[in-house]
C-alpha cells in the first residue's frame, strides 16, 4: 500500500515545481527566453524536477498498490492509467514528458529551446490534472 507520507511529499514537490515553471510562464517572455542560456537552463531544470516528481510518485503507488515490478517511469505511468487512477490524456501527457524529461536530463540529441519555451506556455496543464487525479484516488482508498 503507498506510504501516505510519500505521496504527499510528491504531491508538494509536483504543486512546487509547477509553481515555478506557472511563474516563468507568466513573467518571462519569449526572446528574452531565447537570449538567455541561464534561463533556459533554469526551466529545463524546473521541468526536470517536475516530471522526476511525477514520475516517482507513479513508481511508488504502481509498486506499493499494484505489484509493478518495471523499472520504467513510463511503464509506472501506464499502470496507474490501467488501474483507473489517471485518464489516458493525462498519461498520454505524461509518457511524453518523461520522455522530455530524458532529452533534457541526459541531453539525447539537441534540446530546442523553442521547444522547451512552447512547452512552458501549454503543457504545465498536466501537473495539475495528474496531482488531482492521485489525490482524488488517495482520498477513496483510505
Amino acid at each position: 500500500m503507498a506510504d501516505e507520507r510519500v505521496v504527499s511529499i510528491k504531491l508538494e514537490q509536483i504543486e512546487q515545481y509547477y509553481g515555478e515553471l506557472k511563474d516563468k510562464q507568466e513573467t518571462l517572455p519569449r526572446h528574452e527566453f531565447l537570449q538567455s542560456t541561464t534561463e533556459q537552463r533554469a526551466v529545463e531544470r524546473m521541468f526536470e524536477n517536475a516530471i522526476q516528481a511525477c514520475s516517482d510518485l507513479a513508481q511508488h503507488v504502481a509498486t506499493r498498490d499494484f505489484g509493478h515490478t518495471g523499472s520504467s517511469a513510463k511503464g509506472a505511468v501506464r499502470v496507474l492509467c490501467r488501474e483507473g487512477i489517471i485518464d489516458e490524456q493525462t498519461m498520454n501527457t505524461l509518457v511524453a514528458a518523461i520522455g522530455f524529461r530524458n532529452v533534457l536530463a541526459h541531453e539525447y540529441g539537441h534540446v530546442d529551446a523553442g521547444e522547451v519555451y512552447e512547452s512552458l506556455q501549454t503543457g504545465l496543464g498536466v501537473y495539475t490534472t495528474y496531482s488531482q487525479q492521485i489525490a482524488q484516488w488517495v482520498q477513496s482508498h483510505p
